[in-house]
């Protein structure tokens, strides 16, 4: 039965893949404008040529490192909050007007204002994309630290362990596979973020700035620009998702 499952984990997803693939052959054979609606051959040809750009690299390379920086902000941000609002109810009585509000901000509105007041499009991307980001990380850790077992908690404090101890010993190892979870899923969201941020507020060197400057008759590269990204987010995901699972095999 499990070499049934793993066989289907792995089909399936590719029929898929096949299935998407062939609805876009057949909506570009019947629009017949690459100008519209670009083929599949046409659109692998110009993501095959954008890694034999220099610039590509660079834009890449900057907006991974912008991505990693606003992901661990808002990761450490939200994890100290959850672990507050976890253990004391008036903490998460306060901390939860913050998240409502920064969950329901117009992102759009919030870009054209954080690129005003910092002058720099630099950090209000990775502003913009921390601020976005923040609310589901707090929901995820906030949930994986409310899941903790109690009663290994107790006997911590029973057998004279501290905090740290309490956190480092007990809560952290229990949590650990939700963590990979919420680092897993926050980058890919985090690199996707960035992308429209940067596209927003124009940042130089960067995946959204090469999109931007992609006229409206290359829309062949934008695609292979958003292949680029698609397949770097499945690949986080992915890797995260295996660690999760090698982590969490002590609840099996």
């Amino acid at each position: 039965m499990k070499k049934i499952n793993k066989t289907l984990n792995l089909i399936l997803p590719l029929i898929t893949i096949g299935f998407l693939l062939i609805v876009w052959a057949f909506v570009a054979k019947a629009e017949n404008n690459e100008y519209v609606v670009p083929t599949v051959e046409k659109t692998m040809q110009e993501l095959v040529k954008l890694f034999g750009e220099k610039k590509f690299y660079i834009a890449l390379n900057s907006t991974l490192i912008r991505s990693v920086i606003a992901f661990l902000l808002s990761f450490f941000i939200s994890f100290v909050l959850a672990y507050c609002a976890s253990k004391k109810v008036w903490a998460e009585k306060l901390i939860l007007p913050i998240i409502s509000i920064t969950r329901t901000l117009p992102t759009i509105a919030i870009a054209w204002l954080l690129l005003f007041w910092s002058g720099d499009g630099n950090v209000a991307a990775v502003l913009i994309t921390m601020l976005v980001v923040l609310p589901t990380s707090y929901t995820q850790i906030k949930s994986a630290l409310d899941g903790v077992n109690k009663r290994s908690i107790e006997a911590g404090k029973v057998d004279g362990a501290g905090l740290s101890n309490l956190f480092f010993r007990i809560e952290l190892p229990q949590i650990m596979p939700d963590v990979y979870s919420v680092i897993g899923s926050g980058l890919a969201l985090n690199l996707k973020l960035m992308v429209a941020a940067e596209v927003i507020t124009a940042t130089i060197k960067s995946i959204g700035n090469m999109i931007n400057l992609s006229s409206p008759f290359e829309v062949a590269r934008t695609i292979g620009l958003s292949i680029v990204v698609l397949a770097l987010g499945l690949i986080i995901e992915f890797l995260f998702s295996m660690l999760a699972r090698k982590a969490g095999k002590w609840r099996e």
